[in-house]
């Protein structure tokens, strides 16, 4: 899916969360948000994801008003996984990622086979399989945001938004995450607060005070002044014995 935002301002009573903000993302890229707190970034993926309505700008998905697009089809071709996203007690972890087809379902279309492999395969994709049949409030917090990355995959989409979904898990789970969505093969749209993750994007776009800042390459954007401006950090990039770039920081600047 192609997705973009076109002079799009979404504002809370008088208070503007975002300000004239145009981002086109092409099919199959993986677009990494980074900002400080309060920047705009989970605005922004609700306004993606279809669950907040601009105040001004529009949102088009392959070229069409996302806002006119019927829910079940948005339900189909998007998904979301939220900072905050809560799930009941009473469910099972199967029975949780289950919940990913729901935009399938219908009196006309019963749970099938198909349903069956793309919960299986989600399970399998954040290494839950063996947790399947535990129950929800048995889970840990990391446990828990692995299982609504599932939820989400199983949804099979074409779009997939993300916000901190590495907050909570230990770095092995994180490392493993990371390089699960690098390799999807959908759309992808990532909100983070670890500079390095956002490095491994095919770009970055930089928010503050709820305004498009820098937008392109990570080794175009991540550098020192606008890292400066933008986080009041000073940052000195480093080359890994790997030969790979990574960012160290500072207060001092």
């Amino acid at each position: 899916m192609k997705i973009e935002a076109r002079h799009l301002s979404a504002n809370v009573h008088r208070t503007s969360l975002l300000r004239n903000i145009s981002i086109r993302v092409e099919r199959g890229e993986l677009i990494g948000l980074i900002g400080p707190n309060g920047s705009g970034k989970s605005t922004l993926m609700r306004c993606f994801a279809g669950l907040r309505r601009p105040s001004a700008g529009c949102v088009l998905a392959d070229g069409a008003d996302l806002t006119r697009m019927p829910a079940r089809l948005r339900a189909r071709r998007i998904a979301f996984v939220e900072q905050q996203a809560d799930t009941t007690d009473r469910l099972s972890v199967r029975d949780a990622v289950n919940l990913g087809r729901t935009p399938y379902l219908s009196p006309l279309r019963g749970w099938n086979s198909t349903d069956d492999a793309a919960v299986e395969a989600a399970l399998d994709a954040v290494e839950m399989t063996a947790f399947a049949d535990r129950l929800w409030h048995t889970l840990s917090g990391g446990e828990r945001q692995r299982i609504h990355i599932a939820r989400a995959l199983a949804q099979t989409p074409d779009l997939l938004l993300l916000d901190e979904p590495t907050n909570h898990l230990d770095i092995r789970h994180q490392l493993s995450l990371m390089a699960l969505i690098t390799a999807l093969p959908i759309t992808r749209i990532i909100a983070l607060h670890d500079l390095n993750q956002a490095a491994a994007c095919d770009r970055i776009g930089v928010l503050s005070a709820g305004k498009l800042v820098a937008m392109g390459r990570p080794q175009d954007v991540l550098g020192e002044t606008l890292l400066a401006e933008v986080f009041g950090v000073a940052a000195m990039r480093h080359k890994t014995p790997d030969g790979a770039s990574r960012l160290h920081f500072s207060h001092a600047i």
